[in-house]
């Protein structure tokens, strides 16, 4: 009968320390989340205005050297195209917290963004928003770049 306390007074331990911290859960949106992270990465390459992938596309020497091949112009406007959408994003590991407003649920956060294309990988520091919304929803918005 002793074990089957033991068991219960384990369990009831495990519950209690479940409760304490799904509680401290409540801190609001982080910078680092992996949806936060996704939703960067996402936000800049769907942008068709995107200066990074531009810089990077025309600093390749490998798309340079395709687009040297070819007499027409729109064979080098579908090289550029193809380049640009192929290129692979990748935000950095560290991520800074700039702020935390706790009675808005939002965060302001800066990390580096790179993108590579073909040869040439290209970087910039990135600022963006991510707010938790009352329905417990993480809402992403990027600061546009300045060059």
């Amino acid at each position: 009968m002793k074990l089957l306390g033991r068991e219960q007074s384990f369990v009831l331990w495990c519950f209690s320390a479940s409760l304490v911290l799904s509680s401290c859960g409540g801190t609001g949106p982080e910078c680092g989340s992996l949806d936060a992270r996704n939703s960067v990465v996402k936000i800049v390459s769907d942008d068709n205005n995107n200066k990074l992938v531009n810089y990077a596309v025309k600093n390749s020497s490998s798309v340079a050297a395709l687009v040297s091949d070819t007499k027409s112009e729109a064979e080098k406007l579908a090289i550029w195209e193809k380049a640009r959408q192929s290129a692979v994003y990748r935000l950095d590991d560290t991520i800074l917290m700039n702020s935390r407003n706790k009675a808005a649920q939002e965060v302001t956060c800066v990390g580096l963004l790179y993108v590579t294309v073909a040869d040439v990988t290209a970087q910039k520091e990135v600022e963006f928003k991510v707010k938790q919304t009352a329905d417990g929803k993480i809402v992403v918005s990027v600061n546009p770049f300045l060059f």
